[in-house]
């Protein structure tokens, strides 16, 4: 009975931390702001690689298809904190800001011998900047905030061996505000503010197929495909007039046929030698070039498509302990690093924003090495080409708790 308190205390500070953000970046006040990957845990010491891990130690909400890896006596239970560090330079200016958040709540667990499950609660978008510039005879300040998170449901089944199939259905909800201030040195203030409220679902299919071959030796490649698909919610627009305390104009708008998502297509392989080492590469593709967009802030009316860029990122990323068994505490602590790079489906005034990504990290097993404790140290560098503009450094510290328990086979002695 405990346990089912602590999953909700746990459930209920996740919901509220979830209010919170942990973005600073002035390139989110642009589109849905920065995307999320689904990467938890150890993948985010990997360069968040997934497609085609499959661990029964860890959970993989980037596959759904990973989930009947786990033992089905067994329950996971995973939730990660993220602390972040982000230095904005344009020209000789300098900007530091740090910012935290609880990132994420997942659990997964076992529905029969070749069928397993998950739920949680993931990021799936965030806006985050505050800053203001100089414009004639004034000052205009711009500020934002909001993410849209997603509560997931997944299954995942093994028709045969060494081939799984799954699935994630999501809710999306959250709000994103973004606020522009224009202060004269004489005349009236002005505050021009959109907001869009989401409230929709989102489907993710994955598929693994994992090949052995002597004892010690698994190439597994992974799959994912997410569908595009009209966003709903609603879009708001006001132009309020501070002097006078009114509202000159306010608009309220449909998001479906105005705004939409791209579809995903990932691709991923690993190897994994003697459950000791593992090495993983990931590709994603998603076209949002293709997706619409009503750009409030200009006063348009009607979408658009051509605003984004079309994303690709490509991940690399590998995993070592040194012994599985054995009495020296060291050889059962997990290393690992990654690399990736990332083109954003941002486009900023025509240019292209990209990232490029280090990460390193560590799995430090408890006592009854089963839950392992995951600590990831990431750097991310953002910046637009062919004009440079701002160019932002992200220094990123992780910390997750995975728990490993065999809850159903405990079950029976009760």
């Amino acid at each position: 009975m405990l346990k089912y308190k602590t999953l909700f205390i746990c459930l209920s500070i996740a919901g509220i931390a979830f209010a919170q953000n942990g973005t600073t970046s002035p390139y989110s006040q642009f589109g849905y702001g920065i995307l999320g990957d689904n990467a938890i845990g150890a993948q985010r010491a990997m360069g968040g690689v997934g497609y085609a891990l499959h661990n029964n130690r860890q959970i993989n909400v980037m596959n759904p298809a990973s989930y009947t890896s786990m033992d089905s006596l067994t329950f996971l239970f995973d939730i990660g904190l993220t602390y972040q560090n982000t230095i904005t330079r344009e020209g000789d200016l300098r900007e530091s800001r740090q910012s935290g958040s609880i990132d994420y709540i997942v659990m997964q667990f076992p529905l029969g011998r070749y069928m397993a499950g998950s739920v949680g609660l993931l990021p799936f978008t965030n806006v985050g900047y505050s800053f203001a510039s100089s414009i004639d005879n004034g000052t205009d300040s711009r500020e934002g905030d909001g993410n849209i998170s997603q509560a997931y449901v997944g299954v995942s089944g093994e028709p045969f061996k060494g081939f799984s199939i799954g699935a994630n259905v999501s809710y999306l909800f959250g709000n994103l505000t973004n606020s522009s201030s224009v202060i004269p040195e004489n005349g009236s203030s002005g505050i021009f503010q959109t907001n869009m409220r989401v409230q929709d679902f989102h489907l993710l299919f994955g598929a693994q197929y994992a090949i052995e071959w002597g004892k010690k030796h698994i190439l597994t490649l992974g799959a994912v495909y997410s569908p595009g698909k009209d966003v709903l919610g609603r879009a708001y627009s006001s132009t309020y007039d501070v002097s006078s305390s009114t509202t000159i104009e306010a608009d309220t708008l449909n998001m479906k046929n105005n705004y939409s998502l791209a579809s995903t297509y990932g691709g991923g392989i690993s190897y994994n030698y003697d459950k000791r080492l593992t090495i993983a590469a990931d590709v994603t593709y998603q076209n949002w070039a293709d997706a619409k967009f009503t750009n409030l802030n200009i006063g348009q009316t009607q979408p658009s498509t051509g605003v984004f860029n079309n994303r690709l990122k490509v991940a690399l990323g590998a995993e070592f302990r040194p012994k599985t068994i054995g009495s020296n505490y060291f050889e059962h602590i997990s290393y690992r690093a990654g690399l990736f790079y990332n083109r954003s489906y941002l486009k900023i005034n025509g240019n292209d924003m990209n990232e490029i990504g280090a990460s390193c990290g560590f799995g430090f097993p408890l006592a009854t090495n089963k839950s392992v404790v995951n600590v990831s140290f990431e750097y991310i560098n953002r910046q637009c080409s062919p004009v440079k503009l701002i160019t932002e450094d992200h220094f990123r510290i992780s910390v997750s708790l995975t728990f490993n328990e065999m809850w159903f086979w405990q079950r029976r002695f009760e």
